[in-house]
């Protein structure tokens, strides 16, 4: 039994050597390491730190040993530890790693990552620390290096005058340049990295640029894309957009694009293109040429005008008729001294003929001032100018048939004063022109005549339509009279007087003879409409024909009654054959006859009674007792011819 407490007593205190040697060589490593290494309790004091801690603290161990270990930690990273550590305990983390400074004796700062290890005693309270620290100081100026050279990288990409962004595979946004943050209306990259073109001002065509995304990074760059882009402010501008693959190590990780305002570039595109379409479309000819005179570019009008396809390598020299040289050397001299030329020129058309244009030039300049050559608008004035001779041919035709005219003519202003005149074939005036002439009609004619023309000057003027009037005048011995028509020139008023006494004159006596003839053939008509026929020795007839009116009935019992005192006529035969409507009136009127002819003594017999006039006759309840009537005017001539036998009898 004691044999086997002695091997046991000597395994033990052989493994219990190791274990002081294990330690012993932990404390040599401790002790000899550059690492710092220290311990800390609960409080954050030191409870151990090995030698290395005289290196970067400036103090040998057992003067930091007792201190607070915040104090030798950078005063801009003692908050941010202390609340890390706060942290660490709140969560019962056991591990745990940070990055600060710790300032030496001296004021020199290192760089230090902690690895730290948290011990809790039973009731899981953290009762100390124990941390070994890397020196970072290396990597840490690697990390500023890399800083600094992004800062620099990212303000060249700022000051750049395009836009730049790049994005992962997804869509997301990485980064930017300024340019591209104005655009979309943020303030740091940070707002931007992980948004997609769908959380962008312009999301109404994020769908199309997702789209040239993929096919960028599956096909290959996309260079000199024109479109528009619309801005945080709602503005559109128009972008040149370049596309390309984004790669690492041979692997497209997504894409980087870069683009330019064009904008302005495509206002000026439109302006130029605006401008062309309105030179092309031009109606005058519009020619540039070089310094030498060499046509560069014709419009279609003045290839037309002159009959060519094109102008275009030919001399402005060739062109124009040669008397006319002279002209364009004098225009070239002109605007080389900084005038603008107008002049008349004739160019030679491809046919021979001539066209007269009247030609503008001006010199064209670069932005240094040197001379680069000329433009010149010419338009075609070769039917002006056969118009404007048409035009005089016709104001000589005109005032020749001005001359011609019998009218007495006044120029009148709109208030009545005398501008100008013309008399007619007589020359007679009632005053001469020096009288009347730059004054008011008021002050020249008779206040009637004065009147009258002032009140159709104001009728004129109201309504706009010619105004015609007459009047008298006494000239001399005799009363003349005219006939006035007036109409507006432009502001002034025109009248037109012509001498109508001898037409007048004219007019009164066929006017008397006129009355005269119709006279005559009233008369003769009266005989046609009433005729009154003697048949045999005291018979006589009467056919009426056409309508009855009270004048007729009237001259229908005149004539009857004359006829039969004229003939001694006992039978009155009145024929009603050619009458078709017999109404109240006329059967009145035949009545009347009958019964004044019966008073001569004669009987009256009605003749030609058609059906209609008999039904109409009833139908007014006429009194035809008297009147002894016959179907035809035979019957009635056999019935008055039978009627007188028995009479002679």
């Amino acid at each position: 039994m004691a044999s086997i407490d002695l091997t046991t007593l000597q395994a033990e205190n052989e493994h219990l050597r190791e274990r002081v040697a294990q330690l012993a060589r932990f404390q040599r490593i401790v002790e000899t390491t550059d690492q710092l290494i220290t311990e800390v309790d609960a409080q954050g004091m030191f409870t151990y730190v090995n030698p290395a801690a005289a290196f970067y603290f400036g103090y040998p161990p057992e003067e930091i040993i007792g201190r607070q270990s915040l104090d030798f930690i950078h005063p801009d990273d003692r908050e941010r530890a202390q609340q890390s550590f706060v942290e660490w305990a709140q969560r019962g983390q056991r591990t745990a790693t940070i990055e600060n400074r710790i300032l030496h004796r001296d004021g020199r700062v290192f760089f230090k990552q902690w690895a730290i290890t948290l011990h809790y005693d039973e009731q899981g309270q953290v009762c100390g620390a124990t941390s070994i620290s890397f020196d970072i100081g290396e990597l840490q100026e690697a990390r500023r290096s890399i800083a600094e050279s992004r800062a620099m990288l990212q303000l060249v990409i700022d000051n750049l005058p395009q836009a730049v962004f790049w994005k992962d595979r997804e869509g997301r946004f990485l980064g930017c340049n300024r340019r591209f943050l104005d655009d979309g209306g943020l303030q740091t990259v940070e707002e931007l990295i992980g948004r997609t073109d769908f959380e962008m001002p312009w999301r109404d065509r994020a769908a199309e640029y997702r789209a040239d995304d993929q096919l960028v990074m599956e096909h290959g760059p996309k260079l000199n894309i024109e479109e528009p882009l619309r801005r945080s402010d709602g503005s559109v501008i128009w972008l040149r957009t370049g596309k390309m693959p984004l790669r690492r190590d041979g692997d497209v990780i997504g894409m980087i694009g870069f683009y330019e305002d064009i904008t302005e570039l495509k206002r000026q595109e439109e302006e130029l293109r605006t401008f062309k379409l309105l030179v092309e479309s031009a109606p005058d000819g519009i020619a540039i040429a070089d310094t030498n005179t060499v046509i560069t570019y014709a419009n279609p009008a003045l290839c037309s005008m002159l009959g060519h396809e094109t102008l275009v390598g030919r001399t402005v020299g060739e062109l124009l008729y040669p008397d006319d040289l002279s002209i364009l050397a004098g225009i070239v001299e002109q605007v080389e001294q900084g005038s603008a030329a107008r002049e008349t020129v004739r160019y030679v058309r491809s046919d021979g003929g001539l066209v007269t244009a009247q030609a503008s030039a001006l010199a064209l300049h670069d932005r240094h001032g040197n001379l680069t050559g000329y433009a010149s608008i010419n338009r075609d004035i070769t039917e002006q100018l056969a118009a404007e001779e048409e035009l005089r041919a016709s104001e000589r035709r005109n005032r020749a048939l001005l001359e011609a005219m019998p009218d007495l003519m006044f120029l009148l202003s709109a208030d009545g004063v005398f501008l100008d005149y013309k008399a007619d074939r007589s020359g007679t005036l009632i005053v001469p022109p020096e009288v009347f002439l730059g004054r008011r009609v008021s002050e020249v004619l008779p206040p009637e005549l004065a009147e009258q023309v002032l009140y159709h000057i104001e009728q004129l003027r109201r309504t706009g339509e010619m105004q015609s009037y007459s009047y008298h005048i006494q000239l001399g011995d005799q009363l003349e009279e005219y006939e006035a028509r007036m109409v507006a020139s432009n502001d002034d008023v025109l009248v037109l007087a012509r001498n109508v006494t001898e037409q007048r004159r004219i007019e009164r006596e066929r006017e008397a003879m006129q009355e005269q003839v119709i006279a005559a053939q009233q008369a003769a008509l009266r005989e046609l409409s009433t005729p009154l026929m003697p048949i045999a020795a005291g018979v006589v007839a009467m056919p009426l024909i056409g309508a009855i009116d009270s004048a007729r009935a009237q001259q229908i019992m005149e004539t009857l009654l004359y006829g039969v005192a004229e003939h001694h006529a006992y039978v009155a035969i009145i024929d009603i054959t050619g009458v078709k409507v017999v109404d109240t009136q006329v059967a009145g009127a035949l009545m009347r006859a009958a019964q004044a002819a019966r008073m001569l003594g004669a009987q009256v017999i009605l003749t030609g009674i058609s059906p209609e006039i008999a039904q109409t006759l009833v139908h007014i309840g006429a009194e035809l007792r008297e009147v002894i009537t016959k179907a035809t005017l035979q019957e009635g001539i056999d019935y008055a011819l039978k009627r007188r036998m028995l009479a002679a009898r």
